[in-house]
């Protein structure tokens, strides 16, 4: 068989998950072409997937002696170093292929990455250089955005996740992301329409409900706050610190039995909330005051 042949024949295997198959059929490509930097390429790439990331090293090192500047090679060095557990010798094959790919969104996001876990200062400049050339790419964006955030950097989230909102308005983790990132900021009535948007996208999505109830509470509107709250319980059915808080709006409210109801929702729950419970129940002005400890808990059904 031709190598071009067996070259398809492994690519197949590697395609269809059968690991073992492609390394032998790459095997006898190896002792047939040694030299050649695609059979190097394949098989670094199968050593990768099957996790052996520092023999993937070794082969794209070798594929990328004969073609230096082949930009899929340097990517797969780069993977194959972060898997490795080497960050640093990820970056210059990183910074080759941004350079010689400007219009390929991979290694320049893969160099984001690279940098941020290395905490390199030329992050920053990196993060420019991407946002003006990859502009729609919103999973990429959003995924990034939840690395910096991670990563205490806020400020450079509250970015990402811009670009990613603007990239795809239909994304609803990239408004949740913001509106968070927002609240942190107390920028707090622009994070309720962030928030309200995420809700309003995926109303499965009892975090993002319960956050939007927090900032709420935060600018005055129980209503809405309780409204929040009852979605966030609705979607999730144990949250407790959403029963708590839907609670505390109707007691604010003025409405003690809705608020006694969602306490006692708590407290089923998870019993450790009732501390809280107690504070909230004598703070506000619309409170209720138990002589004896044991009414109170009778009256939580405790």
């Amino acid at each position: 068989m031709p190598p071009h042949a067996l070259i398809a024949t492994a690519l197949a295997h590697l395609n269809a998950g059968d690991l073992d198959a492609a390394a032998a059929v790459c095997g006898g490509l190896r002792q047939l072409r040694p030299d050649d930097p695609a059979v190097a390429q394949l098989e670094a790439t199968i050593d990768l997937r099957a996790g052996r990331p520092e023999q993937a090293l070794t082969a794209i090192r070798r594929g990328l002696a004969a073609r230096p500047l082949h930009v899929p090679s340097l990517v797969l060095a780069a993977r194959a170093a972060l898997a490795a557990g080497m960050a640093d010798q990820a970056v210059p094959p990183l910074r080759e292929a941004v350079a010689r790919a400007p219009d390929q969104a991979e290694p320049a996001f893969l160099l984001c990455r690279t940098l941020l876990e290395l905490g390199d200062p030329s992050l920053s400049a990196m993060l420019d250089l991407t946002a003006a050339r990859h502009k729609s790419h919103a999973r990429e964006w959003q995924q990034l955005g939840l690395l910096l955030q991670r990563a205490q950097r806020p400020a450079a989230a509250l970015a990402a996740f811009t670009r990613a909102a603007s990239a795809d308005p239909t994304l609803a983790a990239a408004w949740f992301g913001r509106g968070l990132l927002l609240r942190e900021a107390q920028q707090t009535t622009e994070a309720r329409t962030a928030l309200e948007r995420a809700t309003a996208l995926d109303p499965t999505a009892s975090a993002a409900w319960f956050a939007l109830g927090l900032t709420c509470q935060d600018l005055g509107d129980e209503r809405a706050a309780a409204t929040a709250f009852g979605a966030a319980l609705r979607e999730r059915a144990d949250f407790a610190e959403a029963a708590v808080n839907l609670g505390i709006a109707y007691q604010r409210l003025g409405d003690m039995p809705a608020a006694m109801a969602a306490y006692r929702s708590a407290i089923q729950i998870r019993p450790d909330t009732l501390g809280r419970i107690a504070q909230a129940v004598t703070a506000a002005s619309t409170g209720m005051l138990w002589l004896n400890p044991a009414d109170f808990r009778r009256a939580l059904g405790v």
